[in-house]
C-alpha cells in the first residue's frame, strides 16, 4: 500500500529563506532594496548623533524638573494717566504687568525680583498647571532687588533646588525658564559669560553674566545649571533695543540666600538701602607698617568718613581697620558693602576692628543720611 506523505510546512519555509539568502548574495539590487526598507528614515543616522542626543536629553530633563517650580507673576496696580495736552485732565486706570519667579519651599514661598512686584496692589501666581493663586507679600530687599511672596500651601507644585553659585565657572551651561513677554514656561539655553560682574548699577552687587536669552518678563525667574539647580535669579539685561542682546545678568543664588534670610527676619517690611558713609580700601604694605596691622590680617582700611553718616555717629574713626562685619570676614570693599546692604536701613552692623594696634568691637546703626543746605 502506497502512503501519501505530506512535506512538512517547515521545509517550505526553509526553502523560501534559502532562496532569499541566495538572492541577496548573487543579486545586489535585491540587497539594496531590502537595505532601503530597513534603513532609518532620519536624514542623519542616530548612531552618528549620540552625543548630541544625550545633550538634548539632558536639556529635556532640566526642563521637566524646572518647569514645575517656575511660576508666572501677574501684578495689577492703579495709575493716574494724564492727558498729554491737558495736564489737569486725568483718569485712573488699572495697569497689569507680568514677571517670573520660582517656588523655594513646600510651604508655598516664592522668590522673584523686587521690581516685579513694586507698588503692586494685587499679586497673582500662575502655577505650572495653569492654576492661579493669590499671593501675599512677605517682604523685600530693595537694593538687592529680591522679594519673597507666599501662596497657600498645596500639593500640586514642586519647589526648586538651590545650587552653589560659588561653583559656577565661565563656560558652564546656563539655562533660563520664565515668562518673557508673558510667554509662560519659555526655556532658553546659553553659557555663563562672566562670574562676578561688579558695579553694573547703584546696588554695587556682583552678578553672573550670561548669553542666555532674557527678555522683559523673564525677571525673577531662575538661572539654572545643567543639573537643574538654581544658580541665580535673572534680573536685567544690557541692550539698546530693550530686548535680549546676549548680555543678561543674574543675582548669584548664594547672595540671594543671605537676602532671603534677612527678609524672613523682617517680615512685612521692604528693607531699604543703607550706606555706612566711609571710603575704604585694602591697605598697602606702607599703611600696614604705619598702623601696626599684621600682614596676615585681612580686612579694609577706613581712610575717610562722611560727616553725620552712620559710621561717624556710630563711632568709627579714620584709619580703623575693619576685620569683620556681623560675624563675616571682610576681605574687600565689596564684602563690606554686601554686609551693609544685607543689614539695610535701620539695621545694625557689628564691626570687629583694629584701632591703634588693638582689637575692639563696635556696633553701628545704619541711619538715613540727612542733607542740609
Amino acid at each position: 500500500m502506497i502512503q501519501n506523505r505530506k512535506i512538512p510546512r517547515i521545509v517550505y519555509l526553509n526553502l523560501i529563506l534559502l532562496f532569499l539568502v541566495l538572492g541577496v548574495i548573487f543579486f545586489p539590487e535585491i540587497r539594496d532594496s531590502l537595505g532601503h526598507l530597513t534603513a532609518s528614515t532620519k536624514p542623519i543616522a542616530p548612531r552618528k548623533q549620540m552625543q548630541a542626543v544625550q545633550l538634548q536629553n539632558s536639556f529635556r530633563s532640566v526642563y521637566q524638573i524646572a518647569q514645575k517650580s517656575v511660576v508666572s507673576i501677574r501684578t495689577k496696580k492703579t495709575e493716574t494717566i494724564h492727558n498729554p495736552y491737558h495736564y489737569f485732565d486725568s483718569k485712573e486706570e488699572t495697569v497689569s504687568a507680568v514677571g517670573s519667579g520660582f517656588l523655594i519651599d513646600p510651604r508655598g514661598f516664592v522668590v522673584t525680583n523686587y521690581h516685579v512686584i513694586r507698588s503692586a496692589e494685587i499679586i497673582e501666581i500662575i502655577l505650572h498647571n495653569g492654576r492661579v493663586a493669590p499671593a501675599r507679600f512677605v517682604g523685600s530687599h530693595e537694593r538687592a532687588d529680591i522679594a519673597l511672596l507666599k501662596i497657600q500651601e498645596g500639593d500640586d507644585y514642586e519647589y526648586a533646588s538651590l545650587g552653589d553659585s560659588n561653583e559656577v565657572e565661565v563656560g558652564d551651561w546656563a539655562i533660563a525658564v520664565g515668562s518673557p513677554y508673558g510667554l509662560e514656561k519659555t526655556f532658553t539655553v546659553g553659557v555663563v559669560s562672566a562670574k562676578s560682574r561688579e558695579d553694573l548699577d547703584e546696588t554695587g552687587q556682583t552678578h553672573i553674566q550670561t548669553d542666555t536669552a532674557i527678555n522683559p518678563g523673564s525677571s525673577g525667574g531662575p538661572l539654572l545649571n545643567i543639573y537643574g539647580e538654581v544658580i541665580g535669579i535673572n534680573r536685567m539685561i544690557r541692550s539698546a533695543s530693550g530686548s535680549s542682546a546676549g548680555i543678561g545678568f543674574a543675582i548669584p543664588i548664594n547672595y540671594a540666600k543671605k537676602v532671603i534670610k534677612s527678609i524672613e527676619m523682617n517680615v512685612g517690611k521692604n528693607i531699604r538701602p543703607a550706606t555706612l558713609g566711609v571710603v575704604a580700601t585694602v591697605p598697602i604694605q606702607h599703611h600696614r607698617e604705619a598702623l601696626g596691622i599684621p600682614n596676615n590680617e585681612v580686612g579694609v582700611l577706613v581712610y575717610d568718613i562722611d560727616p553725620d553718616s552712620s559710621a561717624a555717629l556710630g563711632g568709627l574713626q579714620r584709619f580703623d581697620y575693619i576685620r569683620m562685619a556681623n560675624g563675616n570676614v571682610i576681605r574687600n570693599t565689596n564684602e563690606l558693602r554686601e554686609q551693609v546692604s544685607l543689614a539695610g536701613l535701620g539695621g545694625n552692623l557689628k564691626l570687629n576692628i583694629i584701632r591703634r594696634s588693638k582689637i575692639k568691637d563696635i556696633e553701628i546703626t545704619l541711619i538715613e543720611k540727612k542733607y542740609y543746605e
